[in-house]
């Protein structure tokens, strides 16, 4: 996840606001930040995610302000992290990482088989969504460390 800048130094994980057509504010996006020379991006595995809740605000119309934490379970795990100051070198940060992730998904899939006994079909869909954006995450990671 660590990378670094076209300046050469390395960019560090932070979150930010991001205001879209002047109406729209997604708070907690995270984003990989260069302190040397203020370049900052969208982190590349949630940024689709971004450009989707963006577009559906935009068809929604009204002025709103939501948290990315809340709709992206990736982002609410690194902001998580974060806020737990659990974060140290890039190779441990990644370790603590797809642990952290690995738990969520323990927790959701135990969500799942509650809303399961319960026949809530409507909690199961929204627990999978949740699950999806964790599973994808880990799997490219797990592939990218295969190589």
């Amino acid at each position: 996840m660590r990378k670094h800048c076209r300046c050469g130094q390395k960019m560090n994980l932070g979150f930010r606001l991001v205001i879209f057509e002047n109406k729209f504010q997604v708070d907690r996006v995270p984003i990989l930040e260069c302190d040397e020379c203020d370049y900052y991006e969208v982190l590349p595995f949630v940024k689709a995610d971004v450009i989707d809740l963006l577009e559906q605000l935009k068809q929604q119309g009204e002025n709103v302000r939501v948290f990315f934490t809340d709709m992206n379970e990736l982002a609410d795990v690194l902001y998580d992290m974060i806020q737990q100051k659990e974060k140290s070198d890039s190779s441990s940060f990644e370790a603590v990482l797809e642990q952290k992730c690995n738990e969520r998904i323990n927790l959701l899939l135990d969500l799942y088989g509650c809303a399961q006994k319960m026949n809530d079909s409507s909690w199961m869909n929204v627990i999978a969504v949740r699950l999806a954006v964790l599973s994808k995450y880990v799997s490219n990671r797990q592939s990218l460390s295969a190589k």
